[in-house]
């Protein structure tokens, strides 16, 4: 049985949706940080080329008439978004300078 998971027309993202099309934006989170900058870049590198034919895709249809292949394709698109900025912006997958980039050690109190 032959199963689609995406529409037809993007079917050579599907190597990405196991790791990109999670649910929730915390999961999406935590495989940005899990991952390295490498695998960003080619999931960065697939996606971005076809994204403004994704978003053309998607907006012609009511989100009620969505199939199950166009929400995975819509979660692969919003996965997409902070994986950009870690590309593009911070060249990294954390933020830099913030607390979530540093690891933090409580040290006890001498005094």
């Amino acid at each position: 049985m032959n199963t689609i998971k995406l529409p037809e027309q993007f079917s050579e993202l599907e190597p990405f949706i196991a790791d990109w099309a999670n649910h929730g934006m915390q999961a999406q989170y935590d495989k940005r940080l899990g991952s390295t900058i490498e695998q960003l870049q080619e999931f960065y590198d697939a996606v971005k080329p076809r994204i403004l034919e994704v978003r053309a895709y998607l907006d012609e249809k009511d989100f009620d008439d969505y199939t199950e292949a166009d929400s995975t394709l819509g979660r692969l698109v919003i996965a997409w978004v902070p994986v950009a900025e870690a590309v593009e912006v911070f060249k990294q997958p954390r933020v830099p300078d913030s607390k979530m980039y540093w690891e933090i050690v409580d040290e006890p109190h001498l005094f």
